[in-house]
């Protein structure tokens, strides 16, 4: 092949090439176009909250439930804890045919609707204010059992370091910290600590959950009037109760720190 034919044929395939290339440019964008103007609740219809049928409560969960903004934007869990702790904005479900839930958006909150955040944002503060004051004082009297048929009271413990946890089965935070407050219950097996967790799930929702989840906490089932007797509206909720019967901690939610500062705690506890 002369060099004049190779020269031809190199620009040939560099046509052939940029063609193809600018082709297939053309269909990507076409793909993204129509990805862009897909409606992601076509098909769903909005919806109540008593309308949508499920097997227990309904858990709020961008991570698992699929959450947009007024302008049909999915939202990823940050901007989602911004809009609703905000108290602007309330939440309206969108199911299929079969009214089972699909889907979340975001719209805003009506006068009413933010003075009803307003109030329950207050009642909060005062439950916390509450537990705080609690701190330093005799622990409220309780005798339970829990799902074994074991006994325990306050007045038998006594002598003990008892670690209360206040939690039920459909709270995101209170199952994200179960697996370290096993490990805190194997830290302290062989100590005079004593793990109690008042669920205010029915016992047979607790079984139903213990037959994949591991929680080795001595787990009271309905135990309302319990979180009711320490001002807990909030979950999870952590007491720890000293030896004397006092109460010596108090901690609300699950952050970075709340298991290390219960470890803390007990430690110190044992150690006076």
């Amino acid at each position: 092949m002369t060099k004049r034919n190779w020269i031809i044929t190199i620009v040939l395939i560099l046509i052939v090439s940029t063609n193809t290339i600018t082709a297939q440019m053309g269909e990507v964008k076409k793909e993204n176009a129509a990805v862009k103007n897909t409606d992601p609740l076509k098909g769903l219809k909005k919806a109540s909250f008593k309308d949508i049928k499920s097997n227990g409560p309904i858990m709020i969960n961008p991570k698992t439930t699929p959450t947009y903004s007024e302008d049909h934007v999915l939202l990823n869990e940050q901007d989602f804890g911004e809009k609703m702790s905000s108290g602007d904005y309330e939440l309206d479900p969108y199911a299929d045919d079969r009214m089972e839930l699909k889907a979340f958006v975001l719209r805003k909150a009506t006068e009413e609707e933010k003075e009803m955040f307003k109030q329950r944002k207050k009642k909060r503060e005062e439950a916390r204010i509450a537990s705080e004051a609690l701190i330093g004082k005799e622990a409220m009297p309780f005798s339970v059992t829990d799902i074994f048929g074991k006994k325990y009271s306050l007045a038998d413990l006594k002598g003990k370091v008892i670690v209360m946890n206040f939690w039920f089965v459909e709270c995101k935070p209170c199952l994200m910290e179960i697996p370290e407050l096993n490990e805190l219950v194997e830290k302290y097996k062989n100590k005079e600590v004593v793990f109690l967790g008042f669920s205010t799930n029915p016992k047979s929702k607790i079984d139903e959950f213990l037959k994949t989840k591991t929680f080795k906490y001595n787990i009271i089932a309905e135990s309302k009037n319990k979180a009711d007797l320490y001002h807990v509206n909030s979950f999870p909720t952590h007491f720890i109760i000293d030896k004397e019967s006092k109460i010596a901690h108090y901690a609300s939610g699950f952050g970075p720190t709340t298991i290390e500062d219960l470890d803390k705690v007990i430690e110190k506890l044992l150690n006076k």
